[in-house]
């Protein structure tokens, strides 16, 4: 049996997730996340509530996220967003409303690597 290319995985609204979480492929949150994320394409609902340290090469947040992001794409701040914490990322996008509190860093297209912070 071939492996899906795109993996897609939820927390559903009613779920609660505690831990060292490690995903591929899609992750959609529309719940609660606290811990420590790694994933490769993450998007966080309107209602969603993440406490976290994320590690992602491609983060889309609408809901509240409060901890450090590092993002080797591109974080899309939408406009019911409010994010509390400290970013470093290649590409930020703000759509209008969107809130940050904290900092950013811009990290460059020849270093991309990234580490905790």
């Amino acid at each position: 049996m071939k492996a899906r290319d795109n993996n897609i995985s939820i927390v559903n609204r009613d779920c609660k997730i505690e831990g060292i979480l490690h995903f591929r492929g899609h992750l959609i949150v529309e719940g609660i996340i606290e811990g420590t994320l790694l994933a490769e394409t993450v998007f966080t609902e309107k209602n969603s509530n993440v406490k976290a340290q994320i590690s992602a090469t491609s983060l889309t947040i609408a809901g509240y996220f409060e901890g450090d992001i590092e993002v080797t794409g591109t974080l899309t701040l939408l406009k019911s967003a409010d994010v509390r914490g400290h970013i470093r990322c290649h590409n930020l996008v703000i759509d209008e409303g969107g809130i940050i509190n904290g900092s950013v860093k811009f990290i460059s297209a020849e270093n991309p690597q990234i580490g905790p912070t």
